[in-house]
C-alpha cells in the first residue's frame, strides 16, 4: 500500500507542476491575440483604420447611421456569417458581419493593412430603398 501512496503523490506533484507551468505559458497574459477565425477577423478590423466606399456611405446617409458607428461596442458585439462571406477570394476577403441590427459587408486585406466597407444595411429595413449605386 506504501508504494500506492507514493505512486499518487509523485502524480499529483507532476500534475500540479504541470498545471502551473500551462497557467504560466498560457493564461498569465491577458493580452493574447485571438484563437478562432471570428475573433481574429474581428480583432483585425478593430485595430485597422477602415475606408468607407461611396456606396457605403450613401447607405449610411440612408439609414441614418453615423459615420463613427464602428467603435470598440460595435465590434465586440459582432458575429461573422462565414457562410455567407467570400472567405476564399484573394487577396483580399469579403466578410458578412452582423452587430445588433447593423448588417456590413467589409473586405479585409490582411496583407495590406487595409480595410473598406463595401455595404451596410439595417436588420429589419432591407425593404428600404436607398438608390446607392
Amino acid at each position: 500500500m506504501q508504494g500506492l501512496a507514493r505512486r499518487f503523490l509523485f502524480y499529483f506533484i507532476g500534475f500540479g507542476l504541470g498545471c502551473v507551468l500551462v497557467w504560466a505559458m498560457f493564461y498569465r497574459n491577458a493580452d493574447r491575440p485571438a484563437w478562432m477565425p471570428e475573433g481574429r477577423v474581428l480583432e483585425f478590423l478593430d485595430e485597422t483604420e477602415v475606408a468607407i466606399n461611396d456606396k457605403a456611405k450613401c447607405q449610411m446617409e440612408c439609414y441614418s447611421i453615423s459615420t463613427d458607428f464602428m467603435n470598440a461596442a460595435f465590434w465586440e458585439a459582432a458575429k461573422v456569417n462565414f457562410k455567407e462571406s467570400a472567405v476564399e477570394r484573394q487577396p483580399c476577403p469579403e466578410y458578412k458581419i452582423t452587430s445588433g441590427n447593423i448588417l456590413i459587408f467589409i473586405e479585409a486585406c490582411e496583407s495590406e493593412k487595409t480595410a473598406t466597407l463595401r455595404n451596410v444595411s439595417v436588420i429589419g429595413k432591407e425593404e428600404q430603398v436607398c438608390g446607392c449605386e
